[in-house]
């Protein structure tokens, strides 16, 4: 490895003693090996820092950086990224799985096009023994993109940072917002228009594990997240010269976040012991819709007319007709 790495793979680790001496072993079968891992330890109560520095003593790739307290993914990963000192940043979670090429392929695309950002597919994984796996996001085709056709891209993938690789000064200094999720959506918002040129790999290369009591399946609604999102992309494309397409993509997006945010609040709401009136007080979406809603009828139909119809079918199959007549909850 030189003097200074190629790449700095960043993971932001938190109570994860479970997970983070595998991820790291991982990292260590990868074919391109001119990286540094920076582990930054969120303020963990487990054997999570001992663990980190225990691998630091044995592999010089490895730092380690200590928040001291938890301070969230996002504080976390900003920290991470404003120690790297790669050329190309790297944001892998710590329970996740990846191919042992993925930093080869990623720094030859990106060097190849130079391109700020290369992303590749990526799949899911799930269910009690993790058996279950789905596309997250397929490319078809290895492409490189420029300006808007860029950015229409980015808003249509996942919107995760774990399958892309930057180049740092593309970053700047603390990418994330400071959300409790989809602060890796928010970061790529925010990123939108400093990315002029995007590089897609169409194999699939990294895996995202889905686990119980994760951030993003926590049980926890937070329709604040959602109305954050929509206002940084907001202010992004105003930083931009939308063409018509672009502009179409930013619609497609706002009926994307709002679909989730419908689906990840019912998700994660008791709805057998709420009535629609305190059920939609509870959840707060008045800006997020750009209504009023009075009453749970309503909340639907506001968000159906906001959304797509084949979005809107998908969000309502998904939160389960069969139980909203009963709250007088029509999916009108």
């Amino acid at each position: 490895m030189s003097a200074r790495p190629l790449v700095s793979v960043v993971m932001a680790a938190y109570n994860a003693e479970a997970h983070v001496m595998t991820a790291l072993a991982r990292l260590s079968a990868q074919t391109c090996g001119d990286f540094e891992v920076i582990v930054v330890d969120d303020g963990s109560t487990d054997g999570t820092l001992a663990a980190i520095r225990a691998a630091a003593r044995h592999d010089p790739r490895v730092r380690v950086v200590s928040n001291g307290r938890n301070l969230g993914v996002a504080a976390a990963r900003n920290r991470g990224n404003d120690v790297a000192t790669g050329d190309y940043v790297w944001f892998a979670d710590v329970d996740d799985l990846w191919s042992h090429r993925f930093l080869e392929r990623m720094v030859t695309a990106i060097q190849a096009a130079d391109a700020d950002v290369a992303v590749c597919s990526a799949e899911y994984r799930y269910g009690p023994d993790l058996s279950r796996c789905e596309p997250v996001v397929r490319y078809r085709r290895a492409v490189t993109l420029v300006d808007d056709r860029a950015a229409r891209l980015l808003l249509r993938g996942t919107g995760a940072m774990w399958n892309k690789l930057f180049r740092r000064d593309v970053l700047g200094t603390s990418p994330f917002p400071l959300m409790r999720s989809k602060s890796d959506h928010g970061a790529l918002l925010r990123l939108l228009p400093r990315m002029k040129r995007v590089t897609v790999i169409p194999d699939t290369l990294y895996t995202y594990v889905q686990r119980d009591g994760s951030i993003s399946n926590g049980g926890v609604a937070q329709p604040d997240n959602f109305v954050r999102l929509l206002a940084i992309a907001t202010e992004s494309l105003t930083h931009m010269e939308p063409s018509p397409a672009l502009k179409r993509a930013a619609v497609q997006f706002r009926c994307l976040i709002i679909a989730r945010a419908l689906r990840e609040s019912w998700r994660f709401t008791r709805i057998d012991e709420d009535t629609s009136p305190e059920l939609v007080a509870r959840l707060e979406w008045a800006d997020l819709l750009g209504v009023r809603p009075g009453d749970g009828r309503t909340l639907i139909t506001c968000a159906a007319a906001k959304c797509s119809p084949h979005v809107a079918r998908s969000v309502f199959r998904a939160l389960g007709r069969s139980r909203w007549p009963e709250h007088g909850i029509r999916a009108s």
